[in-house]
Protein backbone atom coordinates (compact mmCIF):
# COMPACT_ATOMS: atom_id res chain seq x y z
CA UNK A 1 0.00 0.00 0.00
CA UNK A 2 2.82 2.37 0.50
CA UNK A 3 3.97 2.33 -3.16
CA UNK A 4 0.50 3.02 -3.91
CA UNK A 5 0.35 6.13 -1.35
CA UNK A 6 3.88 7.14 -2.96
CA UNK A 7 2.25 7.05 -6.74
CA UNK A 8 -0.82 9.42 -5.69
CA UNK A 9 1.11 11.84 -3.63
CA UNK A 10 3.84 11.98 -5.98
CA UNK A 11 5.22 15.29 -6.98
CA UNK A 12 6.88 14.36 -9.95
CA UNK A 13 6.68 12.11 -13.11
CA UNK A 14 10.05 10.23 -11.89
CA UNK A 15 8.30 9.63 -8.43
CA UNK A 16 5.99 8.46 -9.94
CA UNK A 17 7.91 5.98 -12.39
CA UNK A 18 10.28 5.16 -9.31
CA UNK A 19 7.67 4.06 -6.79
CA UNK A 20 6.03 2.19 -10.09
CA UNK A 21 9.17 0.68 -10.53
CA UNK A 22 9.55 -0.47 -6.48
CA UNK A 23 5.71 -1.92 -6.65
CA UNK A 24 6.66 -3.86 -10.05
CA UNK A 25 9.68 -5.46 -8.04
CA UNK A 26 7.16 -6.65 -5.21
CA UNK A 27 5.13 -8.10 -7.64
CA UNK A 28 8.26 -10.11 -9.60
CA UNK A 29 8.97 -7.54 -12.21
CA UNK A 30 12.01 -5.69 -13.48
CA UNK A 31 11.27 -3.36 -15.54
CA UNK A 32 8.39 -1.04 -16.38
CA UNK A 33 7.47 1.12 -19.01
CA UNK A 34 4.32 3.35 -19.57
CA UNK A 35 2.98 4.93 -23.33
CA UNK A 36 0.84 7.42 -23.46
CA UNK A 37 -0.77 8.35 -27.12
CA UNK A 38 -3.38 11.30 -26.96
CA UNK A 39 -6.58 11.05 -29.14
CA UNK A 40 -5.10 13.92 -31.64
CA UNK A 41 -3.32 14.42 -33.76
CA UNK A 42 -3.29 11.34 -35.24
CA UNK A 43 -0.89 11.16 -38.26
CA UNK A 44 1.73 12.04 -35.90
CA UNK A 45 0.32 11.99 -32.42
CA UNK A 46 2.64 13.02 -29.68
CA UNK A 47 3.77 10.37 -27.56
CA UNK A 48 4.40 10.44 -23.89
CA UNK A 49 6.78 7.75 -22.65
CA UNK A 50 8.63 7.07 -19.69
CA UNK A 51 11.13 3.55 -18.72
CA UNK A 52 13.05 1.99 -16.16
CA UNK A 53 13.93 -0.14 -19.14
CA UNK A 54 18.00 -0.07 -20.13
CA UNK A 55 18.98 3.13 -21.56
CA UNK A 56 20.46 1.31 -24.25
CA UNK A 57 17.21 -1.08 -25.05
CA UNK A 58 15.10 2.49 -25.11
CA UNK A 59 17.75 3.94 -27.71
CA UNK A 60 17.46 0.77 -29.54
CA UNK A 61 13.68 0.27 -29.35
CA UNK A 62 12.96 4.12 -30.66
CA UNK A 63 15.57 4.11 -32.77
CA UNK A 64 14.17 1.47 -34.66
CA UNK A 65 10.90 2.58 -34.02
CA UNK A 66 9.82 -0.91 -33.35
CA UNK A 67 6.30 0.57 -31.28
CA UNK A 68 5.34 1.00 -34.84
CA UNK A 69 5.33 -2.86 -35.06
CA UNK A 70 5.28 -4.14 -31.29
CA UNK A 71 2.65 -6.78 -31.08
CA UNK A 72 2.23 -5.59 -27.42
CA UNK A 73 1.27 -1.69 -28.37
CA UNK A 74 -0.80 -3.08 -32.12
CA UNK A 75 -2.94 -5.17 -28.82
CA UNK A 76 -3.61 -2.29 -26.86
CA UNK A 77 -4.50 0.36 -30.05
CA UNK A 78 -7.83 -2.30 -30.38
CA UNK A 79 -8.13 -3.79 -26.99
CA UNK A 80 -7.99 -2.98 -22.56
CA UNK A 81 -7.94 -6.72 -21.47
CA UNK A 82 -4.79 -7.57 -19.91
CA UNK A 83 -1.83 -9.30 -22.11
CA UNK A 84 0.42 -11.94 -20.75
CA UNK A 85 3.39 -11.96 -23.58
CA UNK A 86 6.65 -14.30 -24.19
CA UNK A 87 9.18 -13.16 -26.89
CA UNK A 88 9.30 -16.38 -28.30
CA UNK A 89 5.43 -16.57 -28.32
CA UNK A 90 3.86 -13.27 -29.65
CA UNK A 91 7.28 -11.49 -31.29
CA UNK A 92 8.00 -14.57 -33.42
CA UNK A 93 6.68 -12.07 -36.55
CA UNK A 94 9.34 -9.79 -36.04
CA UNK A 95 12.49 -11.48 -36.00
CA UNK A 96 14.36 -8.29 -35.33
CA UNK A 97 12.58 -6.72 -32.67
CA UNK A 98 13.02 -10.71 -30.81
CA UNK A 99 16.93 -10.80 -31.46
CA UNK A 100 17.19 -7.22 -29.65
CA UNK A 101 14.73 -8.02 -26.50
CA UNK A 102 16.82 -11.47 -26.03
CA UNK A 103 20.00 -9.78 -25.96
CA UNK A 104 18.23 -7.86 -22.87
CA UNK A 105 16.40 -10.78 -21.59
CA UNK A 106 13.47 -9.12 -22.14
CA UNK A 107 11.19 -12.55 -22.12
CA UNK A 108 8.05 -12.41 -20.24
CA UNK A 109 5.71 -9.77 -19.47
CA UNK A 110 2.18 -8.29 -18.72
CA UNK A 111 0.60 -5.12 -20.20
CA UNK A 112 -2.94 -3.01 -19.98
CA UNK A 113 -4.04 -0.17 -21.76
CA UNK A 114 -6.36 2.33 -20.05
CA UNK A 115 -8.69 4.73 -22.00
CA UNK A 116 -9.80 8.00 -21.33
CA UNK A 117 -10.87 11.80 -22.61
CA UNK A 118 -7.47 12.23 -22.86
CA UNK A 119 -6.01 9.24 -24.89
CA UNK A 120 -4.92 5.81 -24.92
CA UNK A 121 -2.22 5.02 -22.16
CA UNK A 122 -0.24 1.51 -21.73
CA UNK A 123 1.76 0.02 -19.27
CA UNK A 124 4.02 -3.00 -19.77
CA UNK A 125 6.01 -4.36 -17.00
CA UNK A 126 8.44 -7.55 -17.82
CA UNK A 127 11.45 -9.63 -16.63
CA UNK A 128 14.13 -12.22 -18.08
CA UNK A 129 12.92 -14.92 -15.36
CA UNK A 130 10.15 -17.07 -15.39
CA UNK A 131 6.39 -16.90 -17.05
CA UNK A 132 3.86 -15.80 -15.16
CA UNK A 133 2.31 -19.42 -13.73
CA UNK A 134 -1.57 -19.65 -13.45
CA UNK A 135 -1.40 -19.07 -9.78
CA UNK A 136 0.54 -15.97 -10.17
CA UNK A 137 -1.66 -14.55 -13.27
CA UNK A 138 -4.89 -15.69 -11.12
CA UNK A 139 -3.55 -13.93 -8.21
CA UNK A 140 -1.88 -10.62 -9.52
CA UNK A 141 -4.14 -9.75 -12.55
CA UNK A 142 -6.85 -7.92 -10.49
CA UNK A 143 -4.00 -5.70 -8.48
CA UNK A 144 -2.08 -5.21 -11.82
CA UNK A 145 -4.84 -3.81 -13.26
CA UNK A 146 -5.78 -1.60 -10.30
CA UNK A 147 -2.21 -0.36 -10.34
CA UNK A 148 -2.24 0.67 -13.72
CA UNK A 149 -5.02 2.74 -13.64
CA UNK A 150 -3.70 4.17 -10.38
CA UNK A 151 -0.48 5.15 -12.14
CA UNK A 152 -2.00 6.26 -15.21
CA UNK A 153 -4.04 8.72 -12.88
CA UNK A 154 -1.01 9.72 -11.44
CA UNK A 155 0.84 10.24 -14.61
CA UNK A 156 -1.98 12.34 -16.22
CA UNK A 157 -1.54 14.67 -13.70
CA UNK A 158 1.36 16.03 -13.97
CA UNK A 159 2.30 15.47 -18.15
CA UNK A 160 1.05 18.37 -19.89
CA UNK A 161 -0.59 17.50 -23.15
CA UNK A 162 -2.93 19.47 -25.82
CA UNK A 163 -5.52 15.99 -25.27
CA UNK A 164 -5.55 16.93 -21.12
CA UNK A 165 -6.10 20.53 -22.06
CA UNK A 166 -8.95 19.89 -24.60
CA UNK A 167 -11.05 17.80 -21.81
CA UNK A 168 -11.90 21.24 -20.85
CA UNK A 169 -14.17 22.34 -23.99
CA UNK A 170 -17.48 22.20 -24.16
CA UNK A 171 -20.35 22.16 -26.67
CA UNK A 172 -23.55 23.72 -26.56
CA UNK A 173 -26.67 21.70 -27.02
CA UNK A 174 -27.10 23.39 -30.92
CA UNK A 175 -23.18 22.95 -31.79
CA UNK A 176 -23.66 19.31 -30.41
CA UNK A 177 -26.84 18.48 -33.20
CA UNK A 178 -24.53 20.08 -35.72
CA UNK A 179 -21.47 17.87 -35.03
CA UNK A 180 -23.58 15.13 -34.91
CA UNK A 181 -25.04 15.90 -38.49
CA UNK A 182 -22.23 16.54 -39.59
CA UNK A 183 -20.46 13.11 -38.32
CA UNK A 184 -23.53 11.46 -40.46
CA UNK A 185 -21.42 13.31 -43.54
CA UNK A 186 -24.29 15.84 -43.87
CA UNK A 187 -23.65 19.31 -45.66
CA UNK A 188 -24.53 22.32 -44.04
CA UNK A 189 -27.49 22.92 -46.35
CA UNK A 190 -28.78 19.59 -45.31
CA UNK A 191 -28.59 20.31 -42.01
CA UNK A 192 -30.03 23.43 -41.93
CA UNK A 193 -32.81 21.95 -43.55
CA UNK A 194 -33.19 19.04 -40.84
CA UNK A 195 -32.52 21.43 -38.06
CA UNK A 196 -34.87 24.16 -39.54
CA UNK A 197 -32.23 27.53 -39.36
CA UNK A 198 -30.50 28.90 -41.90
CA UNK A 199 -26.92 27.59 -43.67
CA UNK A 200 -25.41 30.86 -42.18
CA UNK A 201 -26.36 29.58 -38.65
CA UNK A 202 -25.07 26.23 -39.46
CA UNK A 203 -21.67 27.44 -40.17
CA UNK A 204 -21.74 29.92 -37.48
CA UNK A 205 -21.99 27.06 -35.02
CA UNK A 206 -19.26 24.91 -37.10
CA UNK A 207 -16.92 27.92 -36.84
CA UNK A 208 -17.32 28.14 -33.20
CA UNK A 209 -16.57 24.21 -32.67
CA UNK A 210 -13.38 24.49 -34.59
CA UNK A 211 -12.10 27.26 -32.61
CA UNK A 212 -13.02 25.40 -29.35
CA UNK A 213 -11.02 22.49 -30.58
CA UNK A 214 -8.42 24.51 -32.08
CA UNK A 215 -8.81 22.73 -35.93
CA UNK A 216 -9.33 23.89 -39.53
CA UNK A 217 -11.74 22.40 -41.37
CA UNK A 218 -15.01 20.01 -40.48
CA UNK A 219 -13.33 17.12 -41.05
CA UNK A 220 -11.02 17.65 -38.26
CA UNK A 221 -13.41 19.47 -35.77
CA UNK A 222 -16.15 15.84 -36.49
CA UNK A 223 -12.50 13.18 -36.13
CA UNK A 224 -11.78 15.29 -32.69
CA UNK A 225 -15.00 15.33 -31.12
CA UNK A 226 -15.54 12.09 -31.73
CA UNK A 227 -12.00 11.50 -30.32
CA UNK A 228 -12.83 13.61 -26.86
CA UNK A 229 -16.64 11.70 -26.77
CA UNK A 230 -18.06 15.36 -27.01
CA UNK A 231 -20.49 14.18 -29.46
Amino acid sequence: MEYIDAIQSAQSIEEVVEAAEQFAKVLGFDYVSYIHRPHTPFAEPKLTIRSTYPKAWQNIYLGQEYFKYDPVVLHVKTSTAPLIWTAEGNFQSIPDLREDMAAFELNFGWCQATRNMAGTSMMSLSRPGEPMSQTEIHTHTPTLMWFTQVFNDALEKLISTASVIDTEVHLTNREIDVMRWTSDGKTSNEISVILGISERTVNFHLNNVMTKLDVNNRVAATVKAISLSLI
